[in-house]
């Protein structure tokens, strides 16, 4: 049998992975755009399969981490947007990049995203949540931060908050700082993690390099909450 091709979209508001169509068809729901458009999209509360390789590439909407799952005759290239609309590392892409070291290619590896803020919280919890053989993976580094004015020792770079204008930032050294740290982890990873010439042939899209310029952001990123710089509470993700 011929293989099937997914390619499919994330959506920022749900964490939903999902498969655009401007027809109507079986298990697709319509869905409307901000600007009156209709399309019919068929979500997935998850997608499980054979890692086949994991790659960054030039998508329509800037650079994206794209993992290769393979599930018997169909195989779905699962997204992330790289970056978010201010050029930085964006959410998602953080939370994936924290786990690439523990995947393999070949084992079975079930991902889910997620975006949902637990009873009682202020910020959202948002990011991709991933089991390997049935076993859900945690991060494998952490996000130093401040906390009471103190440094928290982490992994990643800390983010350091400058007051402009009376209202406190993110300083830009910092934020390339921390970018910087990512791009490195993910440019190692996706070496490890990429397509082999032996491999069969089920892998389409073409790799490159993380760019650090801005690409140009996707719609659902245009609004993307500013994130919480704690180390993550891992008890409250899916496959918990």
């Amino acid at each position: 049998m011929a293989i099937n091709k997914n390619y499919l979209q994330l959506e920022f508001g749900s964490g939903k992975f999902f498969d655009y169509s401007k027809e109507k068809k079986e298990d697709y729901v319509e869905h409307t755009s901000s600007k009156g458009n209709t399309s019919y999209r068929k979500y997935y509360e998850e997608v499980e399969g054979i890692l086949e390789s994991v790659s960054v590439y030039d998508g329509s909407f800037g650079q994206q981490i794209s993992m290769n799952i393979k599930n018997g005759e169909e195989v779905y290239y699962v997204p992330v947007d790289l970056y978010d609309q201010r050029g930085n590392v964006a959410t998602y892409a953080e939370s994936l990049i924290k786990i690439l070291p523990h995947l393999e290619k070949g084992k079975l590896t079930t991902v889910r995203g997620y975006n949902f803020t637990p009873d009682g919280e202020k910020y959202a919890k948002i990011g991709i949540s991933i089991k390997v053989d049935g076993v859900k993976i945690k991060p494998e580094m952490t996000n130093a931060y401040y906390k009471n004015g103190k440094l928290v020792e982490g992994d990643i770079p800390a983010i350091e908050w400058v007051k402009k204008l009376s209202k406190n930032k993110p300083s830009a050294s910092s934020l390339e700082k921390k970018d910087d740290y990512l791009l490195g982890v993910l440019e190692q990873q996706t070496e490890r993690l990429k397509w082999e010439g032996s491999q069969e042939q089920s892998q389409t899209n073409t790799t490159s390099k993380p760019s650090t310029s801005v690409p140009k952001a996707s719609p659902k990123e245009a609004f993307e909450p500013a994130g919480n710089y704690d180390d993550d509470d891992m008890s409250d993700l899916p496959f918990g």
